[in-house]
């Protein structure tokens, strides 16, 4: 464990050291997204396991002055009582308190980043106020701080100034809270939380502070391409007007504020100067992307600490082969005594015989036990598959329940409104309510009055119809006035308008009038049998031309004739 601690100290120091002076190179050419990535290398290499190799692979060990020591005799190696004394001062092993103070010294910066982060947390939420939500962001208001922040990794939020969501700058307001909410998105409060324990390896080492102010750095320019990416000359400069505009601010530890991590002129100049690096081609930063996951993949794995498995035991020796042992005594003579029962048939049973039954009798038992008990298992699961069934069944009846219920709701709220009111001379009008439904108006007395006109214009066309026989027109006439006078007892306040002859031709041809929509019961006139013919035999019943009025719905009355 202490040597992997040892060797992880010095390449996660080395690969620090490589890419502070890397990351400004890398920035020009490739963008400060691929600088900033930069920073997986050490963060990899602290999770880097140590590889096991076998025993056979350890290099080969110099045991010539352990072998010369074996072989000297006991008395040339003499033994002082002084020498017995200073023995347990001599072997304090220095390392262990160097690793504890080490070790040590790491969790308590741990702890403090910790207790630092919870802290400044509770008093960034302590007066907030909510103001939005952006996705799984939480939007507050607070007066513990003068620009944007950005922290938590499970509990999103984006904390803001007081009055921040009001001010008269959409434009600059919209791009702080875009910055903002790219840190979430790009997972750079996580990235901070997952140095910590590098740091805290290297919590003496000045040159890893010095790496995470400049991890920092980077981020934020990082955090600043993703946000102008695709924005033209005006956004830019407004953007960078916005951070000039909140370059002051207190340190806010592991979150993500607006103004940066850290104070001073050399860290805004850093990030302005960044804003013209954010130009670099889609191809160029994946090359630069690539070539970081190349150097992970082939370099990192020759930085890990090597142990070898411990050697196999050698074979114990053969043990020698145990004595003969001693003949054993004669066996002392046993007497065996057999009980003989004489059964009722006359049949003689020993003992033996009798435990024999007894076994099998209990057999045969524990047999028909066992063949129960499966019987009883199946039956049981039986029943078990029947209600499933059942409930199955009862499930889709509730289901197509429910969805008749909704089809009937449906059809309901689909059935129009039927209304009588009266609106002038229209019969029949139709119009939609506020709620969207269909509603049909219907006047009473204009029906009356258009069924009555029908049935005059049904008189005269039956008196100059040609063709009927008088009876039957008396008395097709006589229904026809029976309706009239029937219509007018109902409604005795209208008047029925004049109503022009209509000319009907000789040959009843069917004629359409356009009138209202109305139902009227017509009683067809009872058609005499043919005489018979002398000396023939009686011939069917002779088809005549019968006179109707039908009146279709729609408005139109159509007469004819139909032959019965």
């Amino acid at each position: 464990m202490t040597q992997w601690l040892v060797d992880t100290f010095i390449w996660t120091g080395a690969l620090i050291a490589l890419v502070l002076v890397l990351r400004r190179p890398v920035a020009r050419h490739f963008g400060p997204q691929v600088a900033y990535a930069l920073w997986a290398l050490p963060l990899l290499r602290l999770l880097l396991p140590p590889l096991v190799l076998p025993a056979s692979m350890a290099p080969a060990q110099n045991f010539s002055g352990a072998a010369m020591a074996a072989d000297m005799p006991v008395a040339a190696m003499p033994i002082s009582a002084a020498s017995l004394e200073a023995a347990p001062g001599s072997a304090f092993d220095w390392t262990l308190l160097l690793a504890a103070l080490w070790l040590g010294g790491a969790f308590l910066l741990l702890g403090w980043r910790y207790a630092q982060y919870q802290a400044m947390r509770a008093d960034l939420l302590s007066d907030a106020r909510p103001v939005g939500e952006a996705g799984r962001v939480r939007l507050v208001e607070t007066p513990a701080v003068r620009a944007p922040v950005a922290f938590g990794v499970f509990d999103k939020v984006v904390a803001l100034p007081p009055g921040f969501m009001a001010q008269p700058d959409r434009a600059a307001r919209d791009l702080a809270i875009a910055h903002e909410l790219a840190h979430h998105r790009g997972h750079d409060l996580l990235a901070n939380i997952a140095a910590q324990p590098l740091l805290a390896l290297h919590w003496f080492n000045p040159l890893a502070w010095a790496g995470w102010r400049a991890m920092r750095r980077d981020q934020e320019a990082a955090c600043d391409a993703r946000v102008i990416a695709g924005c033209d000359r005006d956004e830019r400069v407004t953007y960078a007007r916005v951070i000039a505009g909140y370059a002051t601010g207190r340190p806010m530890g592991l979150a993500a504020p607006m103004a940066g991590p850290l104070k001073g002129e050399k860290s805004i100049i850093h990030r302005l100067r960044t804003l013209t690096m954010a130009d670099v081609s889609a191809a160029r930063r994946k090359w630069g992307l690539g070539a970081i996951a190349g150097s992970a993949l082939l370099a990192l794995p020759l930085t890990a600490s090597i142990t070898y498995a411990q050697p196999e035991a050698p074979e114990a020796p053969i043990a020698p082969d145990a004595p003969e042992a001693p003949a054993a005594p004669e066996a002392p003579q046993v007497t065996r005594r057999v009980v003989i029962v004489e059964g009722t048939d006359g049949s003689a049973k020993s003992d033996a015989d009798l435990h024999e039954q007894a076994r099998r009798d209990l057999e045969e038992a524990d047999r028909e036990v066992a063949q129960a008990m499966a019987d009883t298992r199946r039956a049981m699961a039986d029943n078990s598959a029947a209600m499933a069934d059942h409930r199955e069944a009862l499930a889709d009846q509730r289901r197509a329940l429910a969805e008749s219920r909704r089809a009937i709701a449906q059809a309901r709220a689909d059935l129009p409104r039927i209304e009588q009111a009266c609106e002038g001379d229209q019969t029949v009008t139709e119009r939609v309510d506020a709620d969207g439904r269909k509603v049909i108006v219907m006047c009473q007395r204009n029906v009356r009055v258009s069924a009555s006109n029908g049935l005059r214009e049904a008189q005269r066309a039956i008196r100059s119809a040609p063709g009927i026989p008088e009876s039957e027109r008396r008395e097709i006439l006589r229904d026809l006035q029976e309706q009239i006078e029937e219509l007018e007892r109902e409604e005795l306040s209208f008047a029925v308008p004049p109503v022009a002859p209509v000319a009907v031709p000789a040959a009843v041809a069917p004629v359409a009038y356009p009138v209202r929509s109305v139902r009227v019961r017509v009683k067809a006139p009872r058609v005499p049998a043919a005489p018979d013919a002398p000396a023939a035999p009686a011939a069917p019943a002779a088809p005549q031309a019968m006179p109707v009025a039908i009146w279709l719905s729609g408005g139109t009355v159509v007469f004819g004739t139909v032959a019965s």
